[in-house]
């Protein structure tokens, strides 16, 4: 109970400050440093409090004060650092999460250098192992592997649970990263401590420490420190505006090429991210199961041939060019293998029941790159692991696992016999030499094709951390929050190109987030020239937003651009339909059948639209059409019957209801409006019968009785009388 009322606190400061309140908070924090033992706290707290109490008085005074504004802005971001600083020391004393285990374990900066250093002469040992015979030194080595899984995961612990940082600590951590003496895999799993240190503790310093990080020349660790950038200045950015030293940092950032490409690279990974529970939904359900019930398919070599999706004409428009090319999806695979090659995390489902081997037990090896070096996985793929062309070797180079999957495999394959091993290990050699090659085109052919897969690894690694690892409840999620970083004042400028913004825009069209789709549309229209394809697919999700007008603008714009497009015409048509302005609807309608004069769909929408005007004669001769080319169209079938008995030709109504309730899975309207027929010619009895059968079909009396007094004009119309319909809806019902 007392570390639910300590995050309460904690989160009603940050609502206070986020109020601009921050007397109040001052105060708040004021009651809860009593609790503590901790001086510096304390010291830096009075000195907050002492600074705000004095610019209040000097305001009073009507003394001027030009640094009043900077002052209250540098007290706001102090205030917003020590509120996090006295939640976790309070927290630390007591609770028995890991995080705070630590920080009661790791109490001083020395004792992390301490690790550091200890690192580093085992990496200086382990590299003059290397120059000695094998047969020398094998006991060393061993050893030394030893100390160093022992070593690193301390390290990560110590640099995790480490706050109240200033200027010497932060050189330091960055000085640890960037130590080439140390293997890369071990500064790229203590980027990722920088990370959840910050989630749990914000410090301007930290912030900045990745900034320098991420402009470095090795990619893997430069795409992890952008990553985790991205991710805590999100959840953080209401305060960072109060840190001018960092605000400055990212400016300098933002000079850097290779930074601005990287970044909007891993916006749409994050973004992507989304699709996950989706995906591994469908997996699980459909794919694999389909998949399972066809054995000769895993003797099948999948393509990676992305094939177009065939979309419905009152869907997207299918001229528009994606920003991967497409083809026809046909069947489960192929749309798997189009996830995959979009970067989509298609192995989340089968790979979240393997994570409880020990390896999993420690935190750090979840942000843990792959590395052949781990005693578990030297033992499977002995020598030159990279080199090897088995079924691991391809794994090992694969680009399409996460750092965390690849793990799994290997100790999931290591629980298989040894004999068994070898045998699959042959006959899938072949396989993985070809996937392997497969991937040094695709995946890393160039610097930042490499930057790419590895900071899609490392968002996917941090996306099973977050979901479904056993330490996953003592942190916020930071995957539940939109990521979209157009979304942020104050981090928006960092898509800055119109290439990046339309990118985004597209993305976001292609997965349906249609409110943040138009967004960030506008901010792109503001940005530059823009074409009809850009115009039609605002006016698409601003109809998929039901904001009809905006639309109407949208596509009117299209039309001006591109004119007499058949799927513009189309939608704009759509659009004053569901406003009810028929007559403009009518009119792009025509103007679209000029244009495709035997589209089913367009005809059967104008149809309609004729009909719902009472121009059924109009009507009648777009049905009839469709009939014609496509005589088992259900829907022209219905709306043939349903003209017919509006307009009083109720033979001609019962001859298409007869063939409607004739044909396979007839629905219960057809019965329902087949009895409207039988009512109004006084047949009661036959409509009855069907009235019967509606409700059969549907299951439900009273949705039948409804469905009368909903045509109960049209009823009246055709001569039925009131009285009567009532006393209907009482035998139906």
């Amino acid at each position: 109970m007392e570390e639910k009322r300590i995050t309460e606190i904690q989160n009603k400061v940050v609502a206070l400050l986020g109020e601009m309140r921050l007397k109040e908070a001052i105060e708040v924090l004021g009651t809860e440093i009593d609790t503590l033992q901790d001086w510096e706290l304390r010291t830096r707290f009075n000195e907050m409090q002492t600074a705000y109490r004095y610019m209040l008085e000097y305001l009073c005074k009507g003394m001027p004060d030009p640094d009043r504004e900077r002052l209250h802005s540098e007290l706001t971001g102090k205030c917003y650092m020590l509120n996090d600083l006295i939640a976790v020391a309070r927290l630390s004393e007591q609770s028995m999460k890991v995080y705070c285990q630590m920080r009661r374990k790791y109490r001083s900066f020395e004792e992390l250098q301490r690790l550091y250093s200890a690192l580093k002469e085992n990496s200086a040992n382990m590299a003059i192992t290397r120059t000695l015979p094998q047969e020398d030194c094998m006991s060393v080595k061993s050893q030394l592997v030893k100390e160093h899984e022992l070593l690193l995961p301390k390290l990560f612990a110590a640099v995790w649970s480490s706050s109240n940082w200033n200027r010497s600590n932060a050189e330091k951590i960055v000085e640890i990263v960037l130590d080439r003496e140390i293997d890369a895999c071990d500064r790229a799993t203590v980027t990722g401590a920088i990370m959840l240190s910050m989630l749990k503790c914000f410090e301007p310093l930290k912030a900045i420490a990745l900034c320098r990080i991420a402009t470095c020349d090795n990619t893997l660790l430069a795409t992890r420190a952008i990553t985790a950038l991205v991710i805590v200045l999100f959840k953080y950015e209401a305060r960072i505006v109060y840190y001018p030293e960092l605000l400055s940092a990212i400016e300098v950032l933002k000079e850097d090429a290779a930074f601005m490409r990287r970044i909007q690279t891993i916006q749409i990974q994050l973004l992507r991210c989304r699709e996950t529970q989706k995906i591994d939904r469908r997996m699980r359900e459909e794919i694999i199961p389909a998949m399972m019930k066809n054995p000769g398919i895993r003797n099948q070599k999948f393509t990676l041939d992305i094939l177009k999706e065939i979309e419905q004409d009152e869907d997207k428009n299918p001229e528009w060019k994606n920003w991967i090319e497409q083809d026809e999806i046909k069947g489960k695979i192929e749309e798997m293998a189009k996830w995959q090659f979009e970067g989509a995390d298609v192995y989340m489902s089968t790979f979240s029941q393997l994570k409880n081997f020990p390896f999993f037990g420690e935190i750090s090896n979840w942000l843990r790159p792959f590395d052949t070096k781990v005693p578990e996985i030297a033992e499977l793929m002995p020598g030159d692991a990279e080199g090897n062309k088995s079924l691991l070797g391809a794994i090992c180079k694969s680009p399409f696992f996460c750092n965390s999957d690849k793990y799994s495999f290997c100790f999931t394959f290591k629980q298989v016999p040894k004999e068994q091993r070898e045998m699959l290990g042959g006959q899938m050699g072949g396989e993985g030499e070809m996937s392997a090659d497969d991937s040094d085109t695709t995946a890393v052919a160039t610097t930042e094709k490499q930057a790419e897969v590895e900071s899609n690894q490392f968002i996917q690694d941090l996306y099973r951390f977050f979901k479904i690892s056993s330490m996953r409840h003592e942190f916020d999620d930071p995957f539940a929050m939109s990521l979209n970083l157009l979304e942020s004042k104050e981090l928006s400028s960092l898509i800055k190109s119109d290439d990046a913004i339309l990118r985004t825009f597209r993305y976001l069209v292609e997965k349906e987030y249609y409110n943040e789709a138009v967004n960030a549309g506008q901010m792109y229209e503001k940005r530059g020239e823009c074409d009809a394809q850009f115009f039609q697919e605002m006016g698409f999700c601003l109809q998929k937003l039901c904001r009809y007008n905006e639309a109407i603008d949208y596509y009117t714009k299209a039309d001006i651009v591109k004119p007499d497009t058949l799927w513009t015409l189309r939608h704009i048509a759509q659009c004053y339909r569901l406003q009810g302005e028929m007559e403009k609807a009518l009119a792009y309608y025509q103007m679209a059948e000029e244009l495709a004069p035997e589209n089913i769909s367009l005809l059967l929408q104008t149809g309609e639209s004729f009909a719902t005007m009472k121009r059924y004669e109009e009507a009648f001769s777009r049905f009839y059409k469709v009939e014609y080319l496509k005589p088992s169209s259900t829907r022209a079938l219905r709306a043939i019957a349903w003209c017919s008995f509006l307009t009083g030709k109720d033979e001609q109504a019962r001859g298409y209801y007869k063939r409607l309730q004739e044909m396979p899975a007839p629905t219960f309207e057809d019965y329902l409006n087949a009895a409207h027929v039988e009512w109004v010619n006084h047949n009661n009895a036959a409509a009855i019968e069907f009235y019967s059968k509606a409700c059969e079909i549907c299951g439900s009396r009273e949705k039948v009785a409804d469905h009368i007094m909903r045509d109960k004009e049209v009823l009246l119309a055709r001569g039925a009388k009131e009285n009567e319909l009532l006393l209907l809806r009482d035998i139906i019902g």
